[in-house]
């Protein structure tokens, strides 16, 4: 038989782990001398250990062990079977957000190479976009500057029918952010209620989607080219495609602040992986 103190030294842990395996029944000595209160345990209890340490390393807790390996409560291991399953799904998660993590650092470092830019303006990340009641207003701007106008008008509408609006508030382009001349754009602004439509305000239903990619700039829009380099190089690098239009959602902007610095525009782009079915 082994001491405990021989058994934690061919495994490399304390004489206090094994109690505490002791404590949560998980591990039992074969005999303890009750003289010297020392304790025992067989060879035949040293494969139970090692399904502990290979429990353990599959991400199970002491907890779960415990009650998985009572041999009544799981004599086929179907519950077993069921929770490394789970386990499993976990580690397929965290493996594709390291891999994620890893493209995006080695995007980073190519970008600090070819010339400094701005770190907090490349988190780029995924989220879901819900469902929503707008206002909409769709016109064709030649610069993004026009567009001051077509809020003023959206939003005086609103203000004047007193309809209950949320914050929400963004812009969806019908054409490549890289044109130079007329763009498709539609303003949108989410309501609570509806409300009188005219020729050129409607009221509807926003699409959701169920992935999207976002990275917020910040700072005036004039210097936004930077960051949708980054984000729709993060699509392509992290092998997703593009299943909508884009849309830039207005968190702070010259309704709030004169400071074109503290501007903060959320660049959102629809995508799912490539090969995936849109939902």
């Amino acid at each position: 038989m082994f001491r405990i103190g021989q058994l934690a030294s061919i495994y490399k842990i304390s004489g206090k782990t094994l109690r505490y395996y002791d404590e949560l029944g998980l591990l039992r000595p074969r005999h303890v001398d009750e003289t010297t209160g020392y304790r025992y345990y067989t060879p035949d209890q040293i494969p139970v250990l090692n399904e502990i340490f290979l429990l353990k390393e599959m991400g199970l807790s002491l907890r779960e062990i415990t009650y998985l390996m009572k041999e009544e409560v799981d004599k086929d291991h179907t519950l077993l079977k069921g929770v490394l399953e789970l386990k499993q799904l976990e580690l397929d998660q965290q493996i594709r957000e390291l891999s994620e993590k890893k493209q995006a650092i080695g995007l980073l470092k190519k970008k600090l190479e070819n010339g400094g830019i701005e770190l907090s303006s490349f988190q780029v990340g995924i989220k879901s976009i819900p469902k929503m009641k707008v206002a909409s207003l769709k016109a064709s701007i030649s610069t993004y500057s026009t567009q001051a106008g077509l809020w003023a008008e959206l939003l005086d509408y609103l203000n004047k029918c007193k309809v209950r609006t949320g914050n929400e508030r963004y812009t969806i382009y019908y054409d490549s952010i890289y044109k130079d001349d007329e763009i498709q754009v539609e303003i949108l602004k989410r309501v609570m209620a509806s409300f009188p439509e005219t020729e050129r305000i409607k009221c509807k239903t926003q699409e959701a989607y169920e992935e999207a990619a976002c990275l917020l700039h910040t700072g005036e829009h004039e210097s936004v080219m930077d960051s949708y380099e980054a984000i729709l190089t993060w699509i392509e690098e992290n092998d997703y495609e593009i299943i909508g239009n884009i849309r830039e959602e207005f968190h702070m902007d010259d309704y709030m602040t004169d400071d074109p610095k503290e501007f903060v525009t959320e660049i959102q782009i629809p995508v799912r992986k490539r090969g995936g079915t849109q939902k």
